[in-house]
């Protein structure tokens, strides 16, 4: 089975074209930097009540849900860890009503004291990826350089590692513009092919430009065990 998500491959562009405002001040930033002002800059935008592509949230339950990330510590384990979700849920829905949307994007522009020691490690696919689920919900885009592809390619082997460990299954994986990976055994593969950026979105179970080649049944387990990760 071939299979392609179409996707626009991941400058911020919206119904005008390219949009260039503070482009070479945020050309000198890291990408973590880039990808955190960037998506301040759109949700401040677009407004609390925009869409997302996060099951359920729309942007102001989406900027609640990186302040609390960054300014609540002890909620973290509810953001990974079932058994503490309604906890983290509820601190984040009164941060959201007591200090109300533009204080809590206000606040994001800077990295919490929690991130702060590694934002550049963490935060760059953190907020990449919540910028593209922002994006991609309200018919935009933004293009990737490739040193910032290079930057994704990094985290998105690691990612491949837990999908494949997950699955169990061989995974190929064929970058744009870098060098193919083989994961695991199996005489049934599943075969991935596409930008970095995209890559990363794809394994971290986002829809994404990525062509999966395999037997429907084995493309079928790995998607699921993404899902479960």
């Amino acid at each position: 089975m071939s299979m392609t998500r179409p996707e626009p491959t991941s400058r911020t562009t919206g119904p005008g074209g390219p949009r260039r405002t503070r482009a070479s001040r945020l050309e000198r930033m890291s990408l973590a930097k880039r990808q955190r002002a960037a998506l301040c800059d759109l949700m401040a935008e677009l407004g609390p009540t925009a869409p997302t592509r996060c099951l359920g949230w729309d942007v102001a339950d989406l900027a609640a849900h990186m302040w609390v990330r960054e300014h609540r510590p002890s909620a973290l384990p509810g953001i990974g860890v079932a058994r503490f979700a309604r906890r983290t849920q509820r601190i984040q829905d009164e941060a959201l009503r007591t200090r109300g949307f533009n204080s809590l994007v206000t606040d994001l522009r800077r990295p919490g004291w929690v991130m702060l020691p590694l934002d550049h490690i963490v935060n760059a696919v953190e907020f990449f990826i919540h910028h593209e689920d922002v994006l991609r919900a309200n018919g935009r885009h933004q293009v990737m350089s490739a040193t910032e592809q290079a930057e994704l390619w990094r985290t998105a082997r690691v990612l491949a590692l837990k999908a494949q460990h997950a699955w169990g299954g061989r995974l190929r994986i064929s970058p744009i513009g870098g060098r193919p990976i083989g994961i695991g055994q199996g005489d049934r593969p599943v075969n991935l092919h596409g930008h970095p950026s995209e890559l990363l979105l794809f394994l971290s179970g986002r829809r994404a430009n990525v062509t999966v080649t395999a037997e429907p049944e084995a493309a079928k387990a790995l998607v699921e065990a993404i899902g479960s990760l």
